[in-house]
């Protein structure tokens, strides 16, 4: 894997949109798309292809974890679920650490560091169709799609991988061509 690619931030506001009923994401920073989601929902696995053409792969990997694989299937980050109703989830990688945290008010949630949060992420009324995500540092990109994978996905990234896909089906990012089309 590229090495800017690990390293893609997002910082200040930034949006997942989607249209209603599609697969397909994009992460706006601004005017900006930061990276390409698609949804996989029959494998349950999301393919994202950040601006600089780094793909990873989202996918579950036991029970209440998510990784995010790079083009060589190695891990690059995963996040994990701590409560048992899915209100708290640990995000990290090598470069970071981060938990997750589901706010009083519905849709809420915010990444925090320690005690201080460093994230606000929220969707709208009525769907996750749309996500805006409102950072007070610089957050790795890898680390705002895994968090919208648990918020949009809640039930795929609490269950055990083998219940919802036999095992070996999931792809390798770089064997699927286009990612983004």
């Amino acid at each position: 894997m590229k090495e800017r690619g690990v390293y893609a931030v997002l910082h200040g506001s930034g949006e997942l949109v989607s249209p209603w009923m599609s697969n397909q994401w994009r992460l706006l920073q601004g005017n900006q798309e930061t990276a390409r989601i698609r949804r996989l929902g029959r494998i349950h696995v999301s393919l994202v292809t950040l601006s600089d053409g780094t793909r990873l792969l989202l996918e579950p990997y036991g029970y209440s974890v998510v990784r995010a694989l790079d083009a060589d299937r190695q891990e690059v980050a995963r996040i994990t679920r701590r409560s048992w109703l899915g209100r708290r989830w640990d995000l990290t990688a090598t470069t970071f650490a981060y938990e997750l945290v589901s706010h009083p008010r519905p849709r809420r949630w915010q990444l925090m560091l320690g005690q201080t949060p460093v994230a606000d992420i929220s969707g709208s009324l009525v769907s996750y169709n749309r996500v805006k995500v409102e950072s007070f540092l610089a957050i790795p990109v890898v680390a705002v799609v895994l968090a919208w994978h648990v918020i949009a996905r809640p039930w795929e990234a609490a269950a055990a991988p083998r219940t919802l896909v036999p095992a070996g089906t999931h792809p390798v990012p770089g064997e699927l061509g286009g990612a983004t089309s």
